[in-house]
C-alpha cells in the first residue's frame, strides 16, 4: 500500500503541509516495503496534482486541508482520504496514526469541514 502526504520540506519527519495542492514536497510511503521517498511537487496546485499522485500509484492520501475536485476524483479512483489533525503534526507521528487505525477518514459526508477553498 502507498501512502501519500504534502509535507513543507524535503526533510526527514518534516511537518505536514496544510496546503494540498500547492505543497512544494510529498512523501510517499510504501508501506509494503517500508520505504518512504519524498518528491517534489512538478506542478503549481490544481487537479493535475492529484492526477499525479493517482499515477503514482497512491492508495491513501493524509491531507489537513483538500479541495473539492481533487476529492472527488481520489473518491472516483478509491483513494480513501484520511485527517492526521490539525496544527503542526509531523510526517512520522501522521503515519504512525494511518498504521494504527486512528486518523479520520475524509467522505462526502465530512468534506466540508476538510474543504479548503469554497468554489461559489
Amino acid at each position: 500500500m502507498k501512502v501519500v502526504l504534502p509535507v513543507k520540506t524535503n526533510k526527514e519527519n518534516s511537518p505536514v503541509s496544510p496546503l494540498f495542492g500547492h505543497s512544494k514536497w510529498f512523501v510517499f510511503v510504501d508501506l509494503d516495503r517500508d520505504e518512504i521517498t519524498i518528491e517534489r511537487n512538478p506542478y503549481e496546485g490544481g487537479i493535475v496534482v492529484a492526477e499525479w499522485l493517482l499515477e503514482s500509484g497512491a492508495d491513501a492520501v493524509i491531507t489537513q486541508h483538500i479541495g473539492a475536485k481533487p476529492f472527488a476524483l481520489f473518491w472516483q479512483n478509491e483513494v480513501e482520504c484520511y485527517y492526521p489533525g490539525e496544527g503542526r503534526i509531523l510526517m512520522n507521528e501522521a503515519i504512525e496514526n494511518f498504521k494504527k487505525g486512528n486518523l479520520e477518514k475524509i467522505t462526502p459526508d465530512n468534506i466540508e469541514k476538510f474543504l479548503r477553498h469554497s468554489h461559489r
